[in-house]
């Protein structure tokens, strides 16, 4: 009961402030800020018992949403790492094919990338078709991908 008599006592001493300094401006966009600030401020003195009001139900369901969250970090880093080298894995396989076709050869890749401590590196690359060297050179250079990484299928 005291509670509500603090909060009607502060919204009345607000209002009566902001009627008194309404009343000590002069007419004109003076009168209209200080109405309008007044006004914020009484609309702020009605709603401050809100703002201490925290059901405990919702701060518990808050707390299990964060725990159970807590418990799937790692799945979902998982996840996003395996996305991600696949994603990596399909586009350097059309990457290698498409400079295989440009240099005649043809061939179809499969990149084997893997995530080291979160970075994806390519581990090697098993080539199908014909064998060639300038393809092999390209890799060794240009992608890093030693020779002993390639892996030539020449019998589909």
């Amino acid at each position: 009961m005291e509670a509500l008599r603090q909060w009607l006592l502060g919204v009345v001493a607000c209002a009566l402030l902001v009627s008194i300094a309404e009343q000590l401006c002069p007419e004109g966009r003076e009168r209209g800020m200080v109405r309008f600030t007044g006004g914020l401020l009484l609309l702020l003195a009605m709603l401050r018992p809100l703002s201490g009001f925290a059901p405990p139900e919702a701060m518990q369901g808050a707390a299990e949403y964060r725990e159970a969250l807590a418990a799937l970090e790692p799945e979902l880093e998982t996840a996003r790492e395996n996305a991600l080298t696949a994603g990596i894995a399909s586009a350097l396989n059309a990457y290698i094919e498409d400079k295989a076709g440009s240099l005649g050869a043809d061939v179809r890749a499969e990149a084997a990338v893997e995530a080291a401590d979160g970075v994806p590196l390519v581990r090697g690359v098993t080539l199908h078709g014909a064998y060639c060297g300038t393809l092999s050179a390209w890799l060794t250079s240009e992608l890093g991908i030693a020779k002993e990484k390639q892996i030539w299928i020449e019998n589909e």
